[in-house]
């Protein structure tokens, strides 16, 4: 039997208290902790057979793998996500999918609606229709005429609350775009053989329907959204505007709409303070040079003039597309003209509703080099831009892509190899890069020539691995972690000339960062003293509260190894705070079970 990989396989123990706190799927009697991070496939001893579309909890959660990186979300609807007991919203569908909540609660903590934050589910036309048709005097249907009338539906109301219950983030898509936004919106009398408005009266009408939008989300949801994609899909391929298929600009007879759509925006969210959310311009095939340029050149006085914070990449991807070479040279130029960037729609085509293995393959590797193209560019670790990566979809069967196996899920919501790719990737290379980094503030006189070289040798091939692309025919997550576990021997290789020499090598006060790092269950503490000092190293959790005491006591100069275990401990950050005398330093650690 192959955990995770096998035929409706659930591996769990009976601990009912548990169900709630670790998100099984509502028919499971429990669940587990997922598997050690460098053992995904290591058994456990109890294993039942599961519903074919419960899901796995026996492997790293993506949004624990990229805590420190950048949020994991989705793009979906309610339908995709709704629990049994969520209090029931007027007008919402049926759930269709009674696992997929659990699937994306377990892995994300971010999301963006399917399509009911669209315009043309959003703006009530035939109420706006009625309200001029039934105003009584010019003013009243001037009034009318500028003023229409804005509704959340019933999904999109359960999706925010649903996203507000489970303490998720919340991307906002889209406000104005030329697809999905209803003809009428554009002519007098919100009828389709109305006179098209003026760029005036559009100007006003598009005002007031962004105000209501933010207004809507300010009153239900106050801090819930964190970005909006105020415009989207306004350059064609080739780089030029948009124009004969968008009704935005043939009625403001220019691309001045899109200047206009991110000011009031802007206007609105600090009006009505909702200034945590920053505004996005989003779009596909950014990895095109020709429509990256076109994007740049529509961007770069909107950033300027200070209403533009971020740039989407929607990320409908194949398994030959893109590479990471042309990845990489659109986010250089987007990086000039935005202060954060996300993938908002990402999947990898195969191309097939049945791929064979050697596809699948291909395909993981594809994920796998995009996503050390993101995490080499991870935000919360100040990399880079990249603060949100966004999946489409919920597996295989529910996505945009239908019937072309794009997802990191089949559609029994069972890992693929993908999967198993972005999880490794994310895993490998940071405790590859934290390694580097611990081997970087080695000191070649305190160790013998034989195991120095050897050490350099792996550090030359373990940096190389790190900072190198990757392709769809070479395993990123392999790779790294090869490099990695050969970075490791070195390390643990390395032969000291003498105590003498450790301690002479001992000149200043020194906290390194422990290794491996992220760990599980044990992990080791080096620090280094000057001088006899009197030292307490302590853990603790993020709420300051001390979980274990390393050292107290006193200690003479010379360089020490501490080793922490972990063991019945929860996954998280945790900090540890090396104190000798008046010397004081803090570093983190994380924990991922």
């Amino acid at each position: 039997m192959q955990l995770c990989k096998g035929k409706e396989v659930a591996i769990f123990q009976k601990i009912g208290s548990i169900m709630q706190r670790n998100l099984p799927c509502r028919e499971w009697t429990g669940t587990l902790r997922f598997a050690p991070l460098m053992a995904f496939l290591t058994l456990l001893p109890v294993a039942l057979r599961a519903q074919s579309d419960t899901i796995q909890t026996n492997v790293p959660a993506l949004k624990t793998v990229y805590a420190h990186d950048f949020t994991i979300g989705c793009l979906l609807s309610y339908r995709n996500i709704g629990f049994p007991d969520d209090p029931p919203v007027p007008g919402q569908s049926a759930v269709i999918t009674p696992n997929g909540g659990y699937l994306i609660k377990y892995h994300m903590n971010s999301m963006s609606p399917g399509n009911n934050m669209k315009p043309v589910y959003t703006v009530d036309i035939s109420g706006s229709a009625a309200a001029y048709a039934a105003a009584g005097t010019s003013e009243a249907k001037d009034s009318v005429e500028t003023h229409p009338i804005v509704r959340f539906n019933g999904d999109i109301i359960a999706q925010l609350n649903w996203a507000r219950r489970q303490g998720f983030t919340f991307r906002g898509h889209t406000l104005v775009w030329h697809s999905q936004t209803p003809p009428e919106l554009f002519r007098s009398g919100y009828v389709s053989s109305g006179a098209r408005l003026t760029k005036e009266k559009m100007t006003a009408r598009m005002e007031n329907y962004i105000k209501e939008i933010i207004r809507l989300i300010h009153e239900g949801w106050p801090g819930l959204l964190s970005a909006m994609d105020v415009v989207n899909e306004a350059v064609t391929d080739a780089g030029a505007d948009r124009s004969t298929d968008s009704e935005w600009y043939m009625t403001f007879g220019d691309n001045s709409y899109i200047m206009k759509a991110f000011e009031l925006t802007r206007k609105y969210t600090v009006q009505y303070g909702e200034t945590q959310i920053k505004l996005y311009y989003n779009d596909y095939n950014t990895s095109t040079a020709s429509k990256a340029n076109g994007i740049v050149r529509l961007c770069s006085p909107i950033f300027r003039a200070g209403y533009l914070d971020g740039i989407g990449m929607q990320e409908h991807d194949a398994n030959n597309s893109p590479t990471a070479e042309a990845w990489i040279a659109s986010y250089n130029k987007f990086d000039t003209v935005c202060t954060e960037m996300s993938v908002t729609e990402l999947d990898v085509t195969t191309g097939s509703a049945t791929p064979s293995a050697a596809v699948l393959a291909i395909q993981a590797n594809q994920y796998g080099q995009l996503f050390k193209c993101f995490i080499e560019r991870s935000y919360f670790r100040g990399r880079g831009k990249i603060i949100n990566v966004s999946k489409d979809g919920l597996n295989d069967q529910y996505t945009f892509k239908t019937n072309q196996s794009s997802s990191l899920w089949d559609a029994q919501n069972k890992c693929k190899p993908a999967f198993y790719a972005a999880a490794g990737v994310g895993i490998n290379y940071n405790a590859l890069d934290s390694l580097i980094a611990f081997a970087d503030t080695l000191q070649e006189s305190r160790f013998t020539p034989e195991s120095w070289t050897l050490l350099s040798s792996a550090l030359a091939s373990a940096k190389n691995a790190r900072d190198q692309n990757y392709s769809n025919s070479v395993s990123a997550d392999t790779s790294l972690g090869k490099a990695k576990d050969s970075l490791k021997v070195a390390v643990n290789s390395l032969t000291v000339t003498g105590i003498g020499d450790v301690e002479n090598a001992a000149k200043v006060f020194a906290l390194s960062q422990n290794f491996p790092n992220p760990f599980n269950p044990k992990t080791v503490v080096r620090s280094q003293l000057p001088g006899a000092s009197q030292v307490r190293l302590v853990v603790y959790d993020l709420l300051g509260r001390e979980v274990a005491v390393l050292v107290d006591g006193q200690r003479a100069a010379g360089s020490y190894q501490d080793t922490f275990d972990a063991s019945g401990l929860a996954s998280g950050v945790y900090i540890y705070r090396l104190t000798a005398g008046a010397y004081v330093e803090t570093r983190q650690m994380i924990l991922i079970r």
